[in-house]
C-alpha cells in the first residue's frame, strides 16, 4: 500500500474500522445469544449486587435465594422478597438497577414473572459499543486514524473475547470494572494535550468514581493513576494537568465510597472481612512460611489453624473466626510488617501470584446451563486457550508492557512518544494496583478472577501496539502523520 493517496488511506481506513466493528459484535451476540446460556455461574459474589434488587435464580423453592450455584449459570431470574437481603454497593448497580426496571415493566404489562438474564448482557455490550464507537468517531474526527483503528481493534480481537463475555449474561462486577477501566483509559489518551472544560472535567471524575467502586481489588486504582498521571505531566511540561486533577478528584470519592462501605456493619460485610483475611493468611502467608505456626501465634491467630495453609478460606470446615480463632483481627498493617520483615514471603507472593493468573478464562466455575462445571467448546475461540496451554507465553505478555516503557524513554521526545509514554505507564499501572491490592486482599484464593484486569490490560497494550506495526509497516497510515496517531 505505499502508493496509497490520504484518500485511499482514508477509505481503507473506514472500511477495516467497520469491519472490525461487525466483526466484534458478531463475536460477542454469538456467545451472547447462545442456547444452552453460556455465562459465568454463581460463585456468590453476583448474588452480593442482585440481591439488592432482590433478584434471585429461578430454582425449587426449597433453595435458599442466595445460596451460590458454581456448577452452572440460570438463565432465569425472578424477584423474590427475603427477610435480610444482601446488598453491596458498587457502580455495578446501575446495570443491575436498569435489568430490574426493564424486568418490571414487562410484568407491568403483563409478562410473566421468570425474566432472561440476557437483557442484562444486552444492556452490557450495548454500553461496550457505544463507549467503542464513541472513541473510534473522536479519534477519526482528530486526524487521528491509528488511535481509531486500534481502538477498534480493541473491540474485535479484546473484548469480545469469551474471557470477557462469558461475564455478558451475569451479575459479576467484571464487566463493569473493564468497561470502566477502558472508558476512563480511552478518555486520557482522547483529551491528551488538549485543554479542560468543565464537561470534561466531570467525564473523567465520573469514570474514576465508577472504576473505584466497581470492585473493591480497584479502590486505589484510579489514584494510582492519577499519581502516576500528576508525575508524568510534571516530567514533560511543568505542568499538573487538568486531566490528572480530575483523575484525583474522582479517585478520592470513589476510593472514601469504598472505604464507608468497609465500615458498614452486616453480616455480608463481616463475612467478606473474614474470608478476605483468612484468604491472606492462608494462601499468601503460610504456605511460604518457614514456621508457619510461629507466624500464626505471633500474628495473634490460632497455631492450629496451620493446618489449612494452602486452603481457600471456603474450604474451611466453619467461619473462618470460629475455625482459625483471631483471623478476624488480622489487619493490614500486621500483614504489610510480615511482608516487609520475611522478604521470602514477600518474593514468593509476588511469584506465585503472576502464575495464578493463569487460566484467564476461569476453569473451576461452570460456563454452560445445565451442566455439571460444563466448559465452552473450542469453537468458541478465545485468547485464553494459548496463554493457558503455554504459561510462558502469558509471562511474555505481561511482562511486554515493561519492556515497552523502558524502550520509549531511549526515543528521542516528540507528541507521539509523550502519548505512547503515558498510555503505556498507565497499562502498567493497572497490572501493577490491580495484582497488588488482590494479593493484599484476598492472598491467592482467587487470583485470576480477581486480577481479570491484569490479563486484559497487557493484551489491550499488544494489541494496540501490533494494530500500530502493522498499519505503518503497510504504510496505511502515513509516517509524516505519526505525531497524530
Amino acid at each position: 500500500m505505499s502508493s496509497l493517496r490520504p484518500r485511499s488511506r482514508t477509505r481503507w481506513i473506514a472500511t477495516l474500522v467497520i469491519a472490525l466493528t461487525l466483526a466484534g459484535l458478531a463475536r460477542a451476540l454469538l456467545l451472547w445469544a447462545h442456547d444452552p446460556l453460556y455465562a459465568y455461574a454463581n460463585s456468590y459474589d453476583q448474588t452480593r449486587y442482585s440481591a439488592c434488587f432482590s433478584i434471585y435464580p429461578d430454582r425449587p423453592a426449597d433453595i435458599a435465594p442466595e445460596q451460590n450455584s458454581p456448577q452452572a449459570p440460570f438463565e432465569h431470574f425472578r424477584f423474590i422478597t427475603t427477610d435480610d437481603p444482601m446488598c453491596y454497593w458498587s457502580s455495578e448497580l446501575v446495570i443491575v438497577a436498569l435489568t430490574a426496571t426493564a424486568w418490571h415493566l414487562d410484568e407491568w404489562l403483563g409478562g410473566d414473572a421468570l425474566h432472561s438474564v440476557r437483557v442484562a448482557g444486552a444492556l452490557k455490550l450495548t454500553l461496550l459499543l457505544l463507549v467503542s464507537t464513541g472513541f473510534t468517531l473522536a479519534f477519526y474526527r482528530r486526524g487521528r486514524h491509528l488511535a481509531a483503528l486500534a481502538n477498534t481493534a480493541l473491540l474485535a480481537v479484546l473484548f469480545a473475547d469469551p474471557g470477557n463475555t462469558l461475564y455478558l449474561n451475569t451479575f459479576y462486577a467484571e464487566w463493569t470494572s473493564l468497561l470502566g477501566a477502558y472508558a476512563l483509559l480511552g478518555l486520557l489518551a482522547l483529551w491528551h494535550a488538549e485543554p479542560g472544560n468543565r464537561w470534561r472535567f466531570l467525564a473523567i471524575l465520573i469514570v474514576a468514581v465508577a472504576l473505584a467502586t466497581s470492585k473493591i481489588q480497584h479502590i486505589v486504582l484510579p489514584l494510582s493513576l492519577a499519581i502516576a498521571l500528576l508525575v508524568l505531566h510534571r516530567w514533560q511540561r511543568g505542568t499538573v494537568g487538568w486531566r490528572a486533577v480530575a483523575l484525583l478528584c474522582g479517585a478520592l470519592f470513589g476510593a472514601f465510597a469504598q472505604v464507608v462501605q468497609l465500615q458498614r456493619e452486616s453480616t455480608m460485610i463481616d463475612s467478606i472481612r473474614q474470608y478476605n483475611r483468612a484468604g491472606v493468611v492462608l494462601t499468601a502467608l503460610l504456605p511460604f512460611a518457614d514456621d508457619p505456626r510461629g507466624l500464626l501465634a505471633e500474628i495473634g491467630v490460632d497455631p492450629d489453624c496451620a493446618q489449612y495453609s494452602g486452603k481457600r478460606a471456603w474450604q474451611l470446615p466453619g467461619m473462618p473466626a470460629r475455625t482459625c480463632a483471631g483471623v478476624e483481627r488480622f489487619g493490614y498493617l500486621t500483614q504489610l510488617r510480615v511482608l516487609l520483615t520475611r522478604p521470602q514471603i514477600s518474593w514468593n507472593l509476588a511469584r506465585h501470584g503472576i502464575a495464578a493468573l493463569n487460566p484467564w478464562v476461569a476453569e473451576n466455575i461452570g460456563q454452560v446451563e445445565g451442566e455439571d462445571l460444563g466448559e465452552i467448546p473450542p469453537s468458541m475461540v478465545t485468547l485464553g486457550t494459548p496463554l493457558q496451554r503455554w504459561p510462558a507465553l502469558q509471562g511474555v505478555v505481561l511482562s511486554l508492557p515493561l519492556a515497552g516503557l523502558l524502550a520509549l524513554f531511549a526515543r528521542r521526545r516528540s507528541l507521539a512518544r509523550e502519548r505512547a509514554l503515558e498510555f503505556t505507564a498507565s497499562i502498567l499501572i493497572v497490572m501493577i494496583a490491580t495484582l497488588g491490592i488482590t494479593l493484599l486482599g484476598d492472598g491467592l484464593a482467587d487470583t485470576a478472577k480477581q486480577g481479570h484486569l491484569v490479563v486484559n490490560a497487557a493484551l489491550a497494550w499488544l494489541v494496540i501496539v501490533l494494530v500500530g506495526a502493522a498499519a505503518k509497516a503497510s504504510r496505511l497510515i502515513d509516517p509524516e502523520l505519526a505525531d497524530q496517531a
